[in-house]
Parts: C-alpha cells; sequence; structure tokens
C-alpha cells in the first residue's frame, strides 16, 4: 500500500471512529467565550484591559496583604489565593538561582500591579481549595481587570488546567496573543514548544511542550492515541472522548498540533496522556 492509499485508509477509519463519539459536550458558557471577538481584546501599557473571561457575580470581597509568586497571593485574613487557570514559572525559595526563567519578574510585576490592602474580588469554580488548602479562585481588581488575564497577556504566565476549566478557552486565547508576540516568558529558549527529535532522557516524567504534525492514530485499550512525527504517542482517555469534541471532530492527519503534558517513555516510544482538551491545539504559526 502506498502513501497516499495509507492516509486515505486512516482518514476513512478516522471519520469512522468519530461517528462514535458522543455529541459535543461543550457548555454554553464556553460556546459563547469562543465566539467573544478578538476586538475586544486592547493591550495598554500599564497591563490593564477589560476582561474577557468575566464572571455573572463576585463571590467574594477580600483584602490582599502581599504577593506571593506570580500566580499566588495572601489575603489579610491569612489565605493562600491561587489563581485558577494559570501556571506561572516557580520560584526556589531556598536556593533562587534555581529558579524558573521569568519567575522573579512575575513575581516583581503582580507587586508592582497590586498594592497591600487593596480589595480584590473573587469568582470560584467546582473545586474550591487545592491539595495544599490554598483558596482557588479567579481575581479581580475593583476596576474589573482580571489578574489572570493581566499575566497571561503580559508573558508572565501560561494556561494551565488542572480541574477547574469555566474560563479555559477564554484564557487560551489571551495566552496565545502573548505567544505569537513573544512576550515574557515566551522569549525565553526554555518555554519554546520542542520538536520529538529534540527530546532527551531529562525530558522524562516532566511538563513539556511538544509540536509535530499528526501522522496517525491507534484505538488501543481505554485510549485513542494520536501519533506525532511516528514518534510521540499521545493518548486522549476513550471515556473522556467528549470534553474533546473541539479537536476530534477535526481531520487531523497531517495538521501541525502542539501538545502538552508530562513525558513519558515506554516500549521504546514517548508518550503523553492527555486528560483536557487545553492540552491539544493546532499549531496556527510556522
Amino acid at each position: 500500500m502506498n502513501t497516499v492509499q495509507l492516509l486515505s485508509s486512516l482518514k476513512s477509519l478516522l471519520g469512522v471512529f468519530f461517528l462514535l463519539l458522543p455529541l459535543s459536550f461543550s457548555s454554553t458558557t464556553q460556546a459563547a467565550q469562543t465566539e467573544k471577538p478578538l476586538r475586544e481584546f486592547k493591550v495598554q501599557n500599564n497591563g490593564s484591559a477589560p476582561a474577557l473571561c468575566a464572571p455573572t457575580h463576585f463571590d467574594e470581597e477580600v483584602e490582599l496583604q502581599y504577593v506571593n509568586d506570580g500566580d499566588t497571593i495572601t489575603l489579610k485574613d491569612g489565605r493562600l489565593v491561587r489563581l485558577i487557570g494559570i501556571d506561572s514559572p516557580e520560584i526556589d525559595f531556598q536556593y533562587p538561582e534555581l529558579s524558573q526563567a521569568y519567575a522573579e519578574e512575575a513575581r516583581h510585576f503582580l507587586r508592582q500591579y497590586l498594592k497591600p490592602g487593596q480589595l480584590l474580588n473573587l469568582s470560584f469554580d467546582k473545586r474550591r481549595l487545592d491539595p495544599y488548602g490554598r483558596t482557588l479562585a479567579y481575581v479581580y481588581t475593583r476596576n474589573g481587570e482580571h489578574l489572570q488575564e493581566v499575566l497571561l497577556r503580559q508573558g508572565f504566565a501560561k494556561t494551565r488546567v488542572y480541574q477547574n476549566d469555566y474560563f479555559w478557552q477564554c484564557l487560551n486565547r489571551v495566552e496565545l496573543i502573548a505567544r505569537d508576540k513573544k512576550l515574557g516568558l515566551w522569549s525565553h529558549p526554555d518555554y519554546r514548544a520542542r520538536t520529538v527529535e529534540e527530546l532527551v532522557r531529562e525530558d522524562r516524567n516532566r511538563w513539556r511542550e511538544v509540536k509535530g504534525v499528526v501522522t496517525g492514530y491507534e484505538r488501543k485499550g481505554q485510549y485513542l492515541w494520536l501519533i506525532l512525527d511516528e514518534k510521540l504517542y499521545v493518548g486522549i482517555p476513550r471515556a473522556e472522548s467528549g470534553k474533546f469534541s473541539n479537536i476530534l471532530n477535526l481531520d487531523l492527519l497531517e495538521t501541525p498540533v502542539i501538545v502538552r503534558g508530562s513525558l513519558y517513555y515506554s516500549y521504546k516510544k514517548w508518550q503523553l496522556i492527555s486528560s483536557h482538551p487545553s492540552q491539544i491545539s493546532l499549531q496556527n504559526r510556522p
């Protein structure tokens, strides 16, 4: 069978698989976020902009005590608040020289942006506490600025979904603009998406971004495996396939994508399990 016939066969099989998928499980809220026009996004020199990812109401008004790092703040009542939906570079408080690139810059930026005693509004998602007892919230200033968006827009954080995902599509769109402009951490080589060929032993069991072209797929066990450049296998749980309808409803063969997640090496091949659709995105640039 030649290459053309093989690709045609794979596309046919892929089409059969998609017919078995449930209809889109995307919520009305997420669909509305996707339809919100990009022209609403305005970058200003001071980093402020109207919130794109705005809740219908705020759950609590709180007072800031101080900023811990780029994605964690402490309130006057002693609670630690972890900003939902983003991940700022990590600071090594014991050995600062081992901190990730742009970690100190992210903390400095947020400390300049917020002031002790400032009143903030919190909006909660499904889960309110993380395993460390920190409060999980979307955080807004009284002027309606969304801290998660501010950090993403300036390139001091990247999106990452743990469990709470109400605004994941909206936040991804904000991140994409900063990535395209190579702002902040996106200008640093540590945060560049790697090719499969560039992966090394040290990448095992680490969260990485990898770019490649979908060259095939397999249905095996409890997963649908997307194959990138014939060497990286990205597993999508079949039981969770409905969440991935925004990706799986597309003809992915020969499509450039970026995947992110914890890498592992098994049976002489790189593998990554995608538990949320935010971990797979189409490349919109070379």
